[in-house]
């Protein structure tokens, strides 16, 4: 075999294996949020955008990362199964049943997983469905008031102050599948979790998502409402949360953007 044969093969392999390591390969990642609000350390877990991906049977290598992470909260904010998909939404549904006989399973759907047969099902398996509805929930000496949106869309005239009324006494939460960052942070919340974005599926070194909501380099040349792509950010006091996701749609592909669990420790402020 000629060398720059070998050569083309050595490259292959490596591309092959990239892209192998970085669309299948579960990715933990830990912020550290801190706030006056906050008593004592709780710890949340964000999952996003299963699409009916599997981590090892019965997705037992994710459910291992949960266990690990130990957390106080889960929190599920849509696209768990593909639209269409019957065996992806039983892996959905499965998954959330197991982790609700153990945690505090909060969730909220996306585009594909909007069945209301599906949100029995999950209601059924103590899955708490947050469907424009809230719930104050006491851990240690803190509490947190949880609050839940179910667009799949937003209109103009988009207003969470024609909702809800978050209790500033409280440490809030807004969970959503879409990334709206200005009109939450304008709600009046403390912090907001959201998926949908797939990390921008393929990321580049420096400039981040390649493309996100119709915008190429978003993290660059997009508004600010298309740069919150994956990770941790502040907006207008409000802190966000944006899940890469786990799984793929439409097709199995993502570089230098693992499927990510998120884990957010919530810290007591520093005191002095």
């Amino acid at each position: 075999m000629k060398k720059r044969h070998v050569t083309a093969l050595i490259i292959v392999a490596a591309l092959l294996a990239a892209w192998w390591f970085g669309t299948y390969r579960l990715q933990v990642t830990t912020d550290t949020v801190t706030d006056g609000k906050i008593k004592n350390e709780i710890t949340v877990v964000h999952l996003s955008d299963l699409h009916g991906a599997s981590f090892g049977r019965d997705n037992e290598r994710l459910i291992s990362a949960v266990d690990s992470a130990a957390p106080d909260l889960i929190f599920v904010t849509g696209d768990m199964y593909t639209s269409g998909s019957e065996s992806g939404r039983e892996v959905a549904v499965r998954l959330m049943t197991d982790l609700a006989e153990r945690y505090a399973v909060y969730f909220v759907n996306g585009e594909h997983d909007n069945s209301d047969e599906y949100f029995a099902r999950l209601d059924a398996a103590g899955v708490h469905v947050m469907d424009y509805k809230s719930e104050t929930v006491t851990l240690g000496s803190t509490e947190i008031c949880i609050y839940g949106i179910d667009n799949v869309y937003f209109s103009a005239t988009f207003d969470l102050h024609n909702e809800f009324e978050p209790d500033e006494s409280k440490y809030n939460i807004l969970l959503a599948h879409l990334v709206n960052a200005g009109a939450y942070a304008d709600g009046g919340f403390d912090m907001t979790f959201c998926g949908d974005t797939h990390g921008g599926v393929v990321r580049l070194p420096v400039v981040g998502a390649l493309y996100n909501d119709g915008v190429w380099l978003p993290e660059v040349l997009g508004s600010d409402n298309d740069r919150y792509t994956r990770g941790l950010y502040e907006v207008g006091g409000m802190m966000l949360n944006v899940s890469g996701g786990l799984g793929n749609y439409p097709i199995p592909l993502r570089f230098m953007n693992r499927p990510q669990m998120s884990v957010i420790k919530l810290m007591p402020a520093p005191k002095g």
